[in-house]
């Protein structure tokens, strides 16, 4: 395969950008009669890991194993990624730490990367970062690769009321957008509800947390392939063809305390603006 050929594939790649989302917290999802009763809602932690596919399989992944045997064939200066780092391309992983009052959040991913000027010199990039906020409205981002940290004032958190007794069910919309509604399965310790669109991608979102703002409305509940903000979803499973997201939980819990240590500034960390 000819340079020319090589760039152009290139231009077809998807780079996976580091996401700025940030889950829903116990302070922002408790409910006005909770607030009332003295009863916070619980805290909550997850681990999972998530990459886009295409037609079942890891989209960035076999774009680079496509890149790499052109590079192989056509006799330009290669140097390819070590199957360690080939596991990760496209990978994202993220764990969240939610209690009432605070919130802490790691998100690292992953991606190849080539020089047009050097099409089959592959090299893998890691972005690593971590985000506290509190409900004061602190919010505190940290690059764990440059340890430069960034400090916001966002404002207090409001709370939200809980989900209404309808929540999770299939409307219209659903239906036109071809989403359906599977049933319940269970994940991780704790009940999911499955949805399923008309390629076959399914989602299923956690259902045990409604009354602290949390949906399980699985055609809703996935953003750029991680929980969106109201909703925590467990599992996806990939259709089989065109383009899905498979997400899996390596850890879920409600109630347990929190680890500390995840609202932690790292000491080597430089502080790039004003407290």
């Amino acid at each position: 395969m000819t340079a020319l050929r090589i760039l152009a594939a290139l231009s077809l790649l998807s780079l996976t950008a580091c996401s700025e989302k940030a889950p829903a917290t116990a302070a922002n999802s408790a409910t006005d009669s909770d607030a009332a009763n003295g009863s916070p809602p619980p805290p909550i932690h997850y681990d999972q890991t998530t990459v886009f596919t295409s037609d079942g399989q890891p989209a960035d992944e076999r774009n680079y194993r496509f890149l790499l045997d052109a590079c192989q064939k056509s006799g330009f200066p290669l140097h390819a990624l070590t199957s360690s780092e080939v596991e990760k391309i496209g990978r994202e992983h993220v764990e969240a730490w939610i209690g009432p009052d605070k919130l802490a959040r790691h998100d690292e991913n992953w991606r190849f990367h080539v020089e047009v000027s050097a099409p089959c010199q592959f090299s893998l990039i890691h972005e690593d970062h971590t985000e506290i906020a509190d409900a004061s409205g602190r919010n505190t981002r940290i690059d764990n690769v440059t340890h430069e940290v960034d400090v916001q004032e966002t404002g207090k958190w409001w709370p939200v009321t809980a989900m209404p007794a309808d929540e999770g069910e299939m409307t219209e919309g659903d239906r036109h957008t071809g989403w359906s509604k599977q049933g319940i399965a269970n994940a991780n310790g704790a009940q999911c509800a499955v949805w399923q669109d008309s390629f076959g991608f399914q989602v299923c979102a956690w259902t045990g947390g409604a009354r602290w703002g949390y949906s399980s409305h699985g055609s809703t509940a996935l953003h750029d392939g991680l929980s969106s903000g109201d909703a925590i979803v467990l599992w996806t499973h990939p259709a089989s063809t065109g383009a899905s997201w498979k997400l899996e939980t390596r850890e879920f819990s409600v109630g347990k305390a929190l680890d500390r240590r995840a609202f932690a500034l790292p000491e080597n960390s430089t502080r790039s603006t004003p407290p």
